[in-house]
């Protein structure tokens, strides 16, 4: 069966989310720090990323778990700093742009399928400049789960009329990406960026079908499969 349509995952698939993560949170803490946080740089982004690691990315009680009182202007500094950060290292990969467009020019159906709460994700999609070269988005929380499932991938695969044998899919995380495409009979495709990037499969459903450095490559998979 042809493949008629791709679906790729957002974050560091189509751009660089490790970093961006990385460098918002240490900015977050310096100017956290430079309000009044009674700890030093390593021990404040120590701290963060094990909050962010336990409770999510979405939890906001920091200085009740450092054992600090609440203090609404260190609070507001961090989140100053960390928006501030996240926006301007929201930047597509070099490749990303041009392959949607080539892949969507050339008839291919796209899709856009992660985890994560669905307005953050529309509004990744938006300022990378991406969001209308793709014919449907999904996104985790439309399904009630905090994770990539085979749910989402049957539910994408409806709204743009294909199968599974037809579909492509292009992530970095083996366990819930590629495990989910995999068990679909979807062809898996790993990019190996981000912090998942030297992860390696510990059962038969986390190897993928091929395995490309950059996004650019996935015009040399289509070539073998089609």
């Amino acid at each position: 069966m042809r493949v008629r349509c791709l679906l790729f995952d957002i974050d560091d698939t189509l751009y660089d989310s490790t970093l961006q993560m990385g460098m918002a949170r240490l900015n977050a803490i310096r100017a956290m720090r430079e309000a009044g946080l009674p700890v030093d740089l390593e021990t404040g982004l120590r701290a963060l990323e094990g909050i962010v690691e336990e409770f999510g990315p979405h939890y906001n009680r920091h200085l009740e778990r450092l054992g600090l009182r609440w203090s609404p202007k260190i609070i507001a500094a961090g989140v100053i700093a960390y928006r501030e950060t996240s926006a301007a290292y929201l930047k597509p990969y070099p490749d990303t742009f041009p392959v949607l467009l080539r892949l969507r020019e050339s008839g291919y159906l796209l899709g856009s399928i992660s985890e994560g709460r669905s307005v953050k994700q529309w509004q990744k999609l938006i300022q990378l400049g991406i969001h209308h070269l793709f014919h449907s988005v999904v996104v985790s929380e439309e399904v009630n789960s905090e994770t990539v499932t085979p749910e989402l991938f049957e539910r994408i695969l409806k709204e743009l009329g294909a199968s599974p044998g037809e579909a492509i899919f292009i992530g970095n995380q083996l366990d819930t990406d590629i495990s989910a495409a995999n068990r679909l009979g979807i062809l898996s495709v790993r990019i190996r960026k981000g912090r998942f990037r030297n992860d390696e499969p510990i059962n038969e459903m986390m190897i993928p079908k091929f395995e490309i450095g950059e996004l650019s490559e996935i015009f040399d998979v289509l070539k073998m499969v089609n």
